[in-house]
């Protein structure tokens, strides 16, 4: 596996903050604990969906494209630990309790587009049977393909249907994915020691693990068996900018952004079926904490 020139910046980030390595004058050597909450705005979309769709009896059909999932934003938890070397700089791991985010299928307009043309097939044949909108299908817009008509109306009939089965799906929560995302930075305070108000910016490393499940939704949606679904972690450089302010020796308290470079391949397998899509994102984590420093 081939490792790329922004993942070793990530570990040398890692390795320079947790081995000690940054060059600063060492002083006063004091810890600060910090909780408090946190939304996270995954801002991930994945790209299109790619693979197959299971239309019963066994049989695919090719996943059209324009279909995507989405992560939608959630509220946490958060929690960290920091090491202050000297008046400006220190090490922070940021924590926080694991959130579940909802994952929401974003359907193509091809998909619509096959949804409407079996919408009016229905409703040109006066009923819902397959075999009469088949038979409509074939003596109105396929009747061009002479014997061959019925075939063609047979496979444009099962595209239509599939499109409006998956066609109800949009917007619908279709998986969850809990998301934890340890992140070590490496942090540096603005102003003097005895302002009360400090901003400061951080650089490091975020470590992401994905773990997803198929929601009731998506297992109708799919209806082949159970799903599952796998994706690959992620580790990236992260960022994150705030403003701390002290209101006596121990208490504090800090409002900040963190961002940080996510990216990750999801596989979905049915019995006969398998979906491929990745992501790459940078979420905003905003947060809100207290702290005690001793």
């Amino acid at each position: 596996m081939k490792t790329s020139l922004f993942q070793l910046n990530a570990r040398a980030v890692l390795c320079a903050v947790a081995c000690g390595l940054i060059p600063f004058a060492a002083l006063a050597q004091t810890y600060t604990f910090k909780i408090g909450a946190g939304r996270i705005d995954p801002r991930a979309t994945s790209g299109d969906i790619e693979g197959t769709l299971p239309v019963g009896n066994g049989s695919t059909i090719d996943v059209p494209p324009g279909n995507q999932l989405e992560v939608m934003p959630k509220s946490t938890m958060l929690f960290s630990i920091e090491r202050h070397f000297n008046d400006h700089w220190s090490a922070e791991l940021v924590l926080g309790v694991p959130p579940t985010h909802d994952v929401r299928l974003r359907v193509g307009d091809q998909i619509k587009s096959g949804a409407s043309a079996y919408a009016s097939a229905v409703a040109g044949a006066g009923s819902s049977n397959p075999a009469t909108v088949i038979g409509y299908l074939a003596a109105n817009q396929f009747s061009s393909y002479g014997s061959s008509a019925g075939a063609v109306a047979t496979a444009a009939y099962t595209r239509y249907a599939a499109a409006a089965h998956v066609a109800q799906y949009d917007g619908v929560t279709v998986a969850r994915v809990k998301q934890s995302a340890p992140t070590l930075f490496l942090n540096y305070k603005f102003l003097d020691a005895s302002s009360a108000l400090r901003p400061y910016v951080g650089v490091g490393v975020n470590y992401t693990n994905f773990k997803v499940t198929s929601t009731g939704a998506g297992d109708t949606l799919y209806n082949d068996g159970p799903v599952r679904i796998s994706s690959t972690n992620s580790i990236g450089l992260a960022f994150q900018t705030g403003v701390n302010y002290k209101f006596d020796k121990n208490w504090s308290a800090s409002a900040g952004w963190t961002t940080a470079a996510v990216k990750n391949n999801v596989t979905i397998r049915t019995n006969t079926s398998q979906q491929n899509l990745s992501y790459r994102f940078h979420p905003s984590v905003f947060s809100l904490m207290v702290g005690y420093s001793y």
